[in-house]
């Protein structure tokens, strides 16, 4: 094989051969994952519903955590909710917001609410209700938690969200994750987001300044 024809082939291959997380320009990933459980007189009907969503943690992204908390502003912060069925806009939702303190570091907080019918009754997140704050040097730290439990009597429905970091290596381990859609703080798109039609639950992401 000539020389010039080796070196296209073996360029071909590399192309071919690298993994896919390789074209997103990125070392890592927001996952957002949103479980809902059933239980009927005691026992579990087991997972429901498990989705994720993920958000790559590119340059562009990091660019826009523009100004940090001072005394007349909150600063920049990344807000992403969601998490609530499509055929109940009441149920179960999530509040994630992201930013950074004053001395670089990231400052986390997450937060639920909404109703669940459980065998007829309708009952509220807010008894009880529990916000979740985490401080982080960097996002590679992140891994958080935050669990729902309604009951009545001998029924009960669990919620529970996730937000963790995931390298681009391990992202696609588990099988595909639909990106977020994510708009920068003038509205417009950072990222236009997967077709996400099929799925039960939704979530959007957005910059806010404080």
């Amino acid at each position: 094989m000539k020389p010039k024809t080796l070196l296209l082939f073996l360029l071909t291959f590399i192309a071919i051969s690298l993994p896919a997380y390789a074209a997103v320009e990125t070392n890592g990933f927001l996952v957002f994952e949103v479980s809902r459980y059933t239980s009927a007189e005691g026992h579990s009907g087991g997972s429901e519903i498990k989705q994720k969503f993920k958000v790559p943690l590119t340059e562009e992204f990091l660019s826009n955590f523009k100004h940090v908390p001072c005394q007349s502003s909150g600063g920049t912060g990344f807000c992403c909710s969601g998490g609530n069925l499509k055929t109940d806009e009441s149920s179960t939702r999530f509040t994630w917001w992201l930013g950074k303190t004053a001395d670089n570091r990231w400052s986390i907080h997450m937060w639920g609410e909404g109703f669940e019918k459980v065998s007829g009754l309708l009952l509220d997140s807010k008894d009880p209700s529990v916000t979740q704050c985490l401080t982080i040097r960097k996002l590679e730290d992140l891994d958080m938690s935050y669990n729902f439990s309604y009951v009545n009597k001998y029924d009960s429905i669990g919620v529970s969200f996730v937000a963790k970091y995931v390298t681009a290596k391990d992202i696609d381990n588990d099988g595909p994750i639909p990106l977020a859609p994510v708009r920068k703080a003038d509205h417009s798109e950072l990222f236009k987001g997967d077709d996400s039609r099929n799925y039960p639950l939704k979530v959007s992401c957005i910059f806010q300044e404080g």
